[in-house]
């Protein structure tokens, strides 16, 4: 049996395919019954978190590498950890695949979501990437997509491994970044993008929103700025500006340490915070549009042991300095809305 085939006939999401595939839009879908079976199964796994006095958290970007990703570790830890779900993006696969098949091997931990554009394919072909994350979302079995690379300098770990493939450009308003915010807008389903925080590419994002108003924007990585003297202009009242100008714009909370230092510049490259703490003006803006941020780990298997310690730091350092109603948003809440299309209740 080959793998579509074999996709197709397993339990879950694949069931529904043939249905699925004569809609427009399928996320849209509210009373498709195997949709409706991924969402019961997310919701009991929340709620069992809840109802043990726990705050779950949804971890919205998480980066898959089939047979390099530890699963079973993967399970421990969100069990111990009170990781509700994992949007799994995986990288160097032919197609978004492998993110179904652990949804259905582990239906209450996983949301089936497209592929990762961290990797060539994605940045030495956009438009054939998009292209198939088209075909996959003609499918109705994603519930999300994963983080589109479109201006990234090497990781933490590639800089001390002496690496420099993962000094990333891809022109967000060219036509890869038109066809991708596109698909958003068209399918309704939201995307995220990793891109650096400086001045000269604030104007491109900013007309592609204007230009897309529809598409579900995350852009990962709140504050972290990785070359400050390239960046005069970003802050909370930025941020606050672009909130209130773009409705469908959300932002991710997968930032460094504290006092992480981003050796090339030599700058300490998370600006959330101010003496160790989370800033107070940044406070204050989760607290007036909690709606608009989200709880996400970066998780990738070159770091996977840092996986306790990125979540320990995200749930003190931010959700657990916030009122009620913004620390539930924030760390289950929004990501339920965006991947169900629907608020939680």
């Amino acid at each position: 049996m080959n793998r579509r085939k074999f996709l197709l006939s397993s339990a879950g999401l694949a069931c529904a395919l043939p249905a699925l595939m004569r809609e427009a839009v399928a996320v849209r879908i509210p009373d498709s019954p195997l949709r409706q079976e991924a969402i019961a199964a997310w919701r009991r796994r929340i709620l069992s978190i809840l109802n043990r006095g726990r705050l779950p958290i949804l971890d919205t970007q998480a980066t898959y590498i089939e047979g390099r990703t530890n699963i079973p570790r993967m399970i421990e830890y969100m069990d111990e950890l009170d990781i509700a779900q994992i949007a799994f993006a995986p990288a160097f696969s032919a197609t978004s695949a492998p993110s179904l098949d652990l949804y259905r091997n582990h239906p209450g931990h996983f949301i089936p979501t497209t592929n990762s554009g961290e990797f060539p394919r994605w940045w030495t072909n956009p438009l054939a990437f998009v292209a198939g994350l088209r075909r996959d979302l003609e499918s109705g079995m994603y519930f999300f997509m994963g983080e589109h690379e479109f201006r990234h300098y090497p990781s933490p770990e590639q800089v001390r491994a002496g690496r420099s493939d993962r000094d990333i450009s891809v022109d967000i308003s060219g036509p890869a970044g038109d066809a991708l915010f596109a698909l958003s807008a068209e399918f309704g389903i939201a995307f995220q993008i990793h891109y650096e925080i400086e001045d000269r590419l604030l104007a491109p994002l900013e007309a592609m929103l204007e230009r897309h108003p529809q598409a579900r924007v995350i852009w990962c990585h709140l504050a972290m700025i990785r070359y400050p003297e390239r960046s005069s202009r970003y802050s909370p009242a930025y941020v606050r500006g672009l909130i209130e100008r773009f409705p469908n714009l959300h932002f991710d909370l997968a930032v460094p340490d504290p006092n992480a230092i981003y050796q090339p510049s030599g700058a300490r490259h998370s600006t959330l915070y101010t003496g160790g703490r989370l800033d107070g003006k940044w406070a204050e803006l989760f607290e007036q549009y909690p709606e608009r941020f989200l709880a996400a780990s970066d998780y990738r298997p070159q770091v996977a042991d840092e996986y306790p310690n990125q979540i320990s730091r995200q749930r003190k350092l931010i959700l657990d300095t916030l009122g009620e109603r913004a620390r539930h948003l924030i760390a289950y809440g929004n990501a339920w809305r965006l991947i169900t299309g629907a608020s939680w209740k």
